[in-house]
């Protein structure tokens, strides 16, 4: 089964996203803070990670480089989801290596598990 770390410290969020993975298929695990997320990462080698920014302990833009940093975690996809639009954060999460940013206020869960769909798809045609 398809493996998704769902780095987001907002329970009710991480909650819903975590319901709709496991509705389509996906084997969910949460992260609620960044270091959780890092260690988590390691430990279950997802197939791709949702990570929330603005966390506690560790912000997701650090932990997208530690990930990116790491040669066991490297090359796990990583979609940002995000409230925080400006370019300059989202020119740091391109450069920190995100495959993809969402803004979480633009995007239903279904549009989530869409490019979580896409990414994976293309993940699989790129190996």
């Amino acid at each position: 089964m398809t493996k998704i770390l769902a780095a987001e410290d907002d329970k009710l969020i991480s909650g819903s996203l975590c319901d709709a993975l496991k509705s389509a298929g996906y084997e969910p695990t949460p992260a609620y803070d960044g270091e959780e997320a890092v260690a988590k990462a390691k430990e279950i080698k997802p197939d791709l990670i949702l990570l929330d920014i603005m966390m506690p302990k560790l912000d997701g833009i650090s932990v997208l480089w530690e990930l990116k940093a790491d040669p066991n975690t490297a090359k796990i996809p990583v979609i940002v989801l995000t409230n925080i639009g400006d370019v300059e954060t989202i020119s740091k999460i391109v450069e920190a290596g995100a495959v993809d940013y969402l803004l979480k206020s633009d995007q239903s869960v279904d549009d989530i598990i869409q490019k979580v769909k896409d990414v994976l798809a293309r993940n699989v045609q790129l190996t």
